[in-house]
């Protein structure tokens, strides 16, 4: 008897983005995959007349199950999710992106086949048919999915077409993993509001066994969505907002893994974590598209960073448990 195919969960978190969760819902249901369904976390504080009605709609596919919600949170929501999922392969995608094609769900289905593959990644682009953005491509394959060798921070570098197997983390959106690879290392820390992946790649590089591994692989294209209102609003916030929070994921994500590293290289955290906001200024935010906003915003942070450090310790610390626990499936 031929082996059955494997069945997939595919995890939608959607906030506030009826719409475009409409669209993606379509986009799932159509694909060619022979066993899967799709799980909703909504947690919308409003949805429009039109889109709640499609939605019920589409709710008469067996295949979808929606489930609503007060606003979770990144972390939380991806964990409420997985721990509804029924599949052996839990596949995640955020309710701004589409997937390039109807063979999505198989792609990814495919890379199963070595036991020893617990999770995977495919590409991201940002519209179809893109080529390689960056510079160095070579650079670009070594960082994929890494985290930084001195600070631990995580790298994503997804947007490349090149296989590399043995990357430290899986990403949220076009991301997936074995549902035993869940059981074994539990869900993702729910006590931070930015780079929530981060926690399950740490618990994963810590424990898994001789041979084991994470992949990228460009096979599963996702084609991200760009300057959408709702969701976790990345894009959208100040420069101060976006560094207190990177800053508090240091602190508390990386500080609860890797805590004398945090404690003795704070000063270093709050200089690099001011490089990535700048970063994050020129390439993502929405609202400094000048340059003279870019540099007031860049240089008022470097002014600040002092006092934002002290404030940052006062209130947060390094490291400890979470506020709500550890996800866990």
């Amino acid at each position: 008897m031929p082996e059955a195919p494997l069945q997939v969960s595919v995890v939608v978190r959607s906030y506030n983005r009826a719409g475009l969760l409409v669209r993606l819902l379509d986009e799932l249901l159509a694909q060619d995959h022979p066993s899967f369904e799709v799980v909703v976390v909504e947690q919308s504080t409003e949805v429009p007349a039109a889109e709640a009605a499609r939605i019920a709609e589409l709710e008469r596919d067996p295949r979808l199950r929606v489930l609503r919600h007060p606003p979770l949170g990144g972390a939380r929501a991806r964990n409420v999710g997985a721990r509804a999922a029924r599949g052996d392969i839990l596949l995640f995608i955020d309710d701004d992106d589409l997937p390039d094609g109807a063979g999505w769900i198989a792609a990814h289905a495919a890379l199963y086949g070595d036991p020893n593959c617990l999770g995977a990644t495919g590409r991201h682009v940002h519209s179809v048919g893109e080529g390689v953005p960056y510079r160095s491509p070579a650079r670009a394959r070594r960082r994929c999915l890494r985290f930084s060798p001195l600070l631990k921070l995580p790298w994503t570098y997804v947007r490349h077409d090149s296989r590399v197997v043995g990357v430290d983390n899986v990403h949220g959106t076009n991301g997936s993993m074995r549902r035993s690879c869940l059981e074994r290392f539990g869900g993702w820390d729910e006590d931070t509001r930015i780079e929530d992946e981060a926690s399950f790649g740490f618990r994963v590089t810590r424990g898994r066994r001789a041979g084991e591994y994470l992949l990228f692989d460009p096979s599963p294209v996702v084609v991200r969505g760009q300057e959408v209102g709702g969701g976790l609003a990345k894009r959208f916030m100040s420069a101060g907002g976006y560094y207190d929070r990177l800053l508090h994921f240091c602190q508390r994500i990386v500080g609860r893994y890797h805590p004398w590293r945090v404690r003795l290289l704070f000063p270093l955290y709050l200089l690099v974590v001011w490089g990535w906001t700048v970063d994050w200024l020129v390439n993502e935010s929405v609202g400094h598209r000048t340059a003279a906003r870019r540099i007031g915003a860049a240089a008022g942070l470097l002014l600040s960073l002092p006092v934002r450090g002290i404030r940052s310790l006062a209130r947060s610390g390094i490291g400890g448990p979470t506020d709500s626990g550890t996800g866990s499936p």
